[in-house]
């Protein structure tokens, strides 16, 4: 059967369902931590590997990569050794690790049925695909229980210092702080808050409008 009818969507709803499961194993086994452990979460709790490929951005455009091995029956997920070496890349490896990992959720089977590593990025709806495992992985390391509640102590925190004058002010501080505790990217903080279900640049203007020290 060709690997593309393994193949299926999801939607944003179930993409953080699938987020929050793995969130919760690791806490129900005591190993939950801000920054989340992608590293852990991948290697000891679904037995994948991690490991570097020289010259995967130069000859294939990519920092990561993920493959199956049919000996071992274990997903080998390769990133280029760029990411491991350059400091000012430790959030590119870190949300690589984590889509690599979604894409091993998400199209497991056909990531299994495939005979080459391009093959499924020939699929006629991999953007869809793509676009799936970076949301998938954006819940992940900055899962929406938490980054929520962590926002809306950090609010109360900066209006009770700056008042309710600058709305714009309070989401940029607001954005460094919380990608500082979730290691992740200032881009991607700024993108995470500003999605469903969190959304929480929105409740903010509606709070510094009324006049609130905390988020609805």
């Amino acid at each position: 059967m060709h690997p593309g009818k393994y193949c299926r969507t999801y939607t944003a709803k179930q993409l953080e369902a699938i987020a929050h499961e793995q969130i919760q194993t690791l806490k129900k086994q005591g190993l939950f931590t801000v920054p989340v452990d992608i590293e852990l979460i991948v290697e000891k709790i679904h037995g994948m590997q991690i490991d570097v490929q020289r010259g995967l951005k130069e000859t294939h455009h990519i920092w990561g990569m993920i493959g199956h091995c049919k000996d071992t029956n274990q997903f080998l997920i390769l990133i280029d050794e760029n990411l491991f070496d350059l400091d000012s890349l430790h959030h590119v490896y870190r949300m690589t690790v984590a889509e690599e990992f979604a894409h091993g959720l998400l199209l497991g089977d056909a990531i299994r049925a495939v005979t080459s590593a391009d093959e499924l990025q020939k699929h006629h709806d991999w953007h869809t695909h793509d676009r799936n495992a970076k949301r998938l992985a954006a819940a992940l390391l900055m899962p929406a229980e938490n980054v929520s509640k962590d926002a809306r102590a950090y609010y109360t925190e900066l209006v009770n210092i700056t008042g309710f004058g600058d709305p714009n002010s309070v989401k940029k501080y607001l954005v460094k702080q919380l990608a500082e505790r979730y290691d992740v990217s200032l881009a991607s903080m700024r993108f995470r808050l500003n999605e469903w279900p969190i959304k929480i640049f929105d409740k903010i203007d509606q709070a510094m409008k009324d006049g609130l020290d905390f988020l609805e």
